[in-house]
Formats: C-alpha cells, sequence, structure tokens
C-alpha cells in the first residue's frame, strides 16, 4: 500500500460525508476507484453506527475540526479524521483493507510504546524482563547497510558515508544489516513473545497504546485515538475489541531504508 492512498482513503471518507451534508457538491480531489469504494463501506458504517444521529467529518489536518487544531503529535498522531455523531465527537483512525499496521517505528519510539503500556501495569513494570526488552528496543541501531544497498552506497554516497559504512571492500560488522539481524533478531523476538504469552495484561496494554496512543500522546490536543474506521466496520477501542484482536496480531523486526541506509524497525501488525 502506498502512503498517498492511506491519505486519500481518509480525505475521501471526510467528502463523502460532506456530500451527503449538502456541505459540497462533489469531491474536491482525485481519488480511484478502490478508494471509492472503500470510503464508500467506511462511512456506510459510520452511519449505520449513528443510527438516525446527524454525521459530521473533519480532516485531522483540518484546524476547522471539533478540536480547533490541525492535529499534531510526534512521532505522528493516531487520530486520521475526526467524526461528530449527534453530539459526540471521535478521534477515528482510519485503516485500508486487508492487513492493519498497529505500530512501525525504530527503536526509540518503540521503547517508549512499551515503556506507556508498562506503565500501569505493576507486574510488568517490575519485570526485569520487560527492562531488558525495552533495553534492547531502545539500542537497536538507526543506520546499517545491507549487502543489496552497498553497489549504491558505493556509487551515490558521500565519501564520508562511504567510510562510515565500508572498509577494505567489505561491510563493516557492526554497520552490517544481515549481521545485526542473524545475530540479534531471533534472541530479541523469542524474548519479546514468551513474556508476552505469559503477561496477557501487558499484551493488552501493549496493544491499546499502540492502537490509541492514549498515554504516549496525551499531550497532544486531539491525537489519540479512540476508535478505528475500516471497509470492515467501525469499532471503539474498548476492552471488547482489544480481546477480539489479541490472537490475530503479529510482531516483527524488519529492515527499514531510506537513501540506501537501513534502519531497524519494530512492527506490530494486524492480519486481515
Amino acid at each position: 500500500m502506498a502512503a498517498s492512498e492511506g491519505v486519500d482513503l481518509e480525505w475521501c471518507i471526510v467528502e463523502k460525508i460532506k456530500i451527503r451534508n449538502n456541505i459540497i457538491k462533489k469531491y474536491t480531489k482525485s481519488y480511484s476507484s478502490n478508494i471509492e469504494k472503500q470510503a464508500e463501506q467506511c462511512v456506510d458504517h459510520i452511519y449505520k453506527f449513528a443510527k438516525n444521529a446527524k454525521v459530521q467529518a473533519w480532516h485531522s489536518d483540518d484546524s476547522s475540526n471539533p478540536f480547533g487544531v490541525a492535529i499534531y503529535a510526534k512521532p505522528e498522531p493516531k487520530t486520521d479524521i475526526v467524526i461528530k455523531i449527534g453530539n459526540k465527537v471521535y478521534s477515528t483512525s482510519v485503516k485500508m483493507a486487508g492487513g492493519v499496521q498497529l505500530a512501525s517505528g525504530q527503536g526509540g519510539s518503540t521503547a517508549e510504546l512499551f515503556e506507556a503500556a508498562a506503565a500501569g501495569i505493576t507486574s510488568s513494570q517490575k519485570s526485569k524482563v520487560l527492562k531488558s526488552i525495552i533495553t534492547e528496543l531502545r539500542t537497536m541501531p538507526t543506520r546499517l547497510l545491507s549487502e543489496a544497498n552497498k553497489a549504491r552506497i558505493l556509487e551515490e554516497a558521500k565519501p564520508k558515508v562511504i567510510e562510515e559504512f565500508i572498509k577494505g571492500g567489505k561491510i563493516i560488522q557492526d554497520k552490517n544489516y544481515e549481521y545485526w539481524l542473524q545475530n540479534n533478531k531471533e534472541a530479541l523476538m523469542q524474548s519479546l513473545l514468551e513474556f508476552i504469552n505469559e503477561d496477557k495484561d501487558f499484551l493488552k496494554a501493549l496493544l491499546r497504546e499502540a492502537v490509541t496512543g492514549e498515554l504516549s500522546l496525551a499531550s497532544y490536543r486531539g491525537a489519540v485515538a479512540d476508535s478505528i474506521i475500516s471497509p470492515k466496520g467501525f469499532y471503539l477501542v474498548n476492552d471488547a475489541y482489544i480481546n477480539s484482536i489479541m490472537s490475530k496480531v503479529k510482531f516483527d523486526i524488519r529492515g527499514k531504508s531510506r537513501g540506501g541506509i537501513t534502519g531497524v524497525a519494530f512492527r506490530i501488525d494486524l492480519k486481515g
């Protein structure tokens, strides 16, 4: 999925609702037939949830939303659109059809996610195992070089960058992406999976934080999501929803390349 498709779906949902409310007569942007179809499904779910109540919608970038600001957060807000149903305002995360990425980030932001999830859980907060996992996540490298990008760096990069990663024609060992994966990923993933399988309270807290950002993004106005809309339905992020996705999540560590340089990213995906 191209990043632009997700943004297009957000705007298309908002514009469909504005068309239904006679605020605009037609789309102000150009959308693919696939996006229009998914947006129509999303809007139908919203109106079904609303029953006979009035529905209004704003994109998170639109400062005329009920929060009165263009919604911003670091690393990014969980709220994509704001929906008002009757007098109730919902901060909604938009997900496309298929598998859903609940979280993806490099070491620092992932460590913060885990720390936020553990904050209100006494057993997890005191766990040496969890603290060790968080330390490992926080120190995941942000600048590595994959063998697949070696030729590109040699050809395109400045001498300083080449010297950072390559010596004697070979990638320096502690800068080698494949070497890091081989020597670190399996042990870290094993520790993580064993821990969350034993501590379901932490798993629930982690998934809730990944979906909503309710602790890590609390200081950013409107950034915390309380609901999810997708072509499958409109869901409030409550205990019932978190329980329903627990068996469907997948954790993984993958490379995330930019300009030929690879950072290690931790991902939480929800299978479609």
